[in-house]
């Protein structure tokens, strides 16, 4: 007999940061209780991560592959596109929701979720998000971390407060998808906000293609999503409940260090 298809397939993209992924892996157990869901996993040419896996008490839910790496390929925004494309092309969900490896969810983020698209219709709904340091400290700056540097993301902040996305000295952060129409309106969901319908993703794919002037935008695949579904007219509502825990050190905020030895912003279809 076949098994039924799950409502959600949550998709996890990662690389080399195993013990990164054990956390992920452990919120999506949790989130059991709140939808019928499968977990997806796709392992970057890591082996260090692929042998986690391996060493990793099975589970009828979890599903996870190693996507290997032609030598042109390289880690980036265009990278994880193609990636979270694979992951809703292989999924059995209706729904999809996307966890990365260095995320969490507070206890009913998927429910939540689930629970605001049944009962609006939309096809792609959002969370709000609380943000962290890597060590686990709320982030209270007073400035967004995906800036260059620290004047920048001061005046960022300032902005989103105005809009009513954060305030001073809070570290949540209210996603907004407003209709392009609205001049003053605010456009920033993260990937890990999401809850799309898979038939949606398939017609609305993340872009691959990065260039120049998106390295210097800092503009991901996040970014271009937004933008794509809000020009094909979808209006995404959001449960207004700060369910993602969203933790700084990935490649959209770490300018201190290489976030990888084979990172490019640019990718190669773009160069």
């Amino acid at each position: 007999m076949t098994e039924p298809a799950p409502e959600i397939s949550v998709i996890t993209i990662t690389r080399t940061r195993p013990q990164l992924l054990a956390r992920a892996m452990a919120a999506v157990e949790r989130a059991r209780d709140e939808a019928a869901l499968e977990h997806r996993i796709l392992v970057d040419a890591c082996d260090a991560t692929a042998a986690m896996l391996r060493a990793h008490p099975p589970a009828a839910h979890r599903v996870w592959r190693v996507v290997t790496r032609q030598p042109h390929e390289h880690s980036g925004p265009g990278r994880s596109s193609l990636l979270r494309n694979m992951g809703v092309a292989e999924a059995r969900g209706r729904y999809i929701a996307f966890l990365d490896d260095d995320n969490d969810w507070e206890t009913g983020h998927l429910s939540s979720l689930l629970a605001l698209a049944r009962a609006s219709g939309a096809r792609a709904v959002h969370s709000s998000l609380q943000m962290f340091h890597r060590d686990g400290r709320p982030w209270r700056v007073d400035r967004v971390p995906w800036a260059r540097d620290a004047a920048a993301g001061r005046a960022r902040f300032a902005e989103l407060v105005a809009l009513g996305v954060c305030a001073w000295g809070s570290n949540v952060f209210h996603d907004r998808a407003d209709p392009p129409d609205r001049p003053d309106g605010a456009r920033t969901v993260d990937t890990g906000a999401w809850l799309i319908e898979r038939r949606l993703l398939l017609e609305i794919p993340f872009r691959t293609a990065f260039t120049q002037a998106d390295a210097d935008a800092l503009t991901g695949e996040d970014d271009k999503l937004l933008a794509d579904l809000l020009a094909a007219g979808v209006r995404p509502p959001s449960t207004g409940l700060a369910t993602l825990r969203y933790y700084t050190g990935g490649y959209s905020n770490r300018f201190d260090a290489p976030f990888d030895d084979s990172f490019s912003w640019r990718s190669e279809a773009a160069s």
